[in-house]
């Protein structure tokens, strides 16, 4: 029988799969957490079997909450990046101001298509 059936060896497992996880997530290497998320699910779909005791279930949970919290965090700074770059791409806003009668305007900024040379 393979060590990885035995249920020691899952829980190790998972214990090294949320390391590497957590280095990841430390890392900023995103491109890494596809598979990991893939290894972790079988993992975890074999770990009732495995009859882990309840404190080493515990630890187990304090280490996905914590890779979880990195998570949350990292899609946070993913969709701000994705955000700042659409309004860098739209340009800048107009400018609002106001008429005499107090009817308001806005002052759209110049779009310019080339370098702007000056002396």
């Amino acid at each position: 029988m393979m060590a990885l059936f035995e249920p020691a060896s899952r829980t190790a497992a998972l214990d090294r799969l949320l390391a590497r996880e957590h280095t990841a997530l430390l890392a900023g290497n995103l491109s890494d957490l596809a598979r990991i998320a893939r290894e972790k699910e079988s993992l975890i779909a074999t770990l009732a079997d495995a009859g882990p005791s309840a404190a080493r279930l515990e630890h187990l949970r304090e280490k996905a909450q914590r890779n979880q919290g990195l998570l949350a965090a990292a899609a946070l700074g993913v969709r701000a990046a994705r955000d700042r770059l659409a309004m860098i791409k739209s340009g800048p806003a107009p400018n609002r101001t106001y008429h005499r009668d107090g009817a308001t305007a806005e002052i759209e900024p110049r779009r310019t298509t080339g370098i702007n040379h000056r002396a």
